[in-house]
């Protein structure tokens, strides 16, 4: 007899975010591909560019659901990828700000009251060059969700507790550097998640499984 999928709301989403002693990397690599690229020449040199995203999560059908991009395939960086809603962060602005901002300007984000839950482990993405800090935060549903048309194809919300569906997870065949490649992969409704992003939502849900554990 199978239990119950264990109920993902606002208090699990806050206990995953502050359990002591948690292995960040070790969670991010079990959805870290073998190879993940290298930084443009021209930015060796330099240290790495901060990046922010936000990955809102709010009250659904299904409890608490965050929204993913399809970024559009015509995009300097990352295009055609699925992505939280992010990018990087204007003069006098912090990480946190940053983060709000993009997800109002990506994904139309309304609300005024965003409780900010915690900040997943660093993550670096060599083909940008790039620290991303991927801010949790838990907010009022959002009754429409307006994709931003010069850099997101569409948008799709996903039920948080599918992260914790072993069938939600799979290995795929993707181009990269002019190879094709299998990387581990989230299925996440129609969109194929892979990559820092896939990497992120793997830390947070061996975070939340934790925090469900009896």
């Amino acid at each position: 007899m199978t239990s119950a999928p264990p109920v993902l709301d606002a208090d699990r989403l806050r206990a995953a975010l502050a359990l002591p002693a948690f292995d960040a990397r070790a969670a991010q690599r079990l959805l870290e591909p073998l190879f993940r690229g290298l930084p443009p020449p021209a930015r060796r040199s330099e240290p790495p560019r901060p990046g922010a995203a936000l990955l809102y999560a709010c009250p659904g059908p299904h409890g608490l659901e965050f929204p993913l991009t399809l970024r559009r395939e015509d995009l300097a960086e990352h295009r055609g990828q699925v992505s939280l809603p992010g990018g990087r962060p204007e003069p006098g602005e912090s990480l946190w700000e940053a983060a709000l901002r993009e997800a109002r300007e990506e994904v139309g984000l309304r609300a005024t009251e965003v409780e900010r839950v915690g900040v997943l482990e660093t993550l670096y993405i060599p083909a940008s060059h790039t620290h991303l800090h991927v801010h949790v935060a838990l907010g009022p549903a959002q009754p429409v969700w307006e994709p931003q048309a010069s850099e997101v194809a569409r948008i799709e919300v996903v039920a948080l507790a599918s992260l914790l569906d072993p069938a939600r997870r799979a290995m795929r065949i993707r181009p990269l550097r002019g190879a094709d490649l299998e990387v581990p992969a989230f299925l996440l409704g129609t969109l194929e998640v892979w990559g820092a992003t896939a990497m992120a939502l793997s830390e947070l849900a061996e975070r939340l499984r934790r925090a469900c554990a009896p």
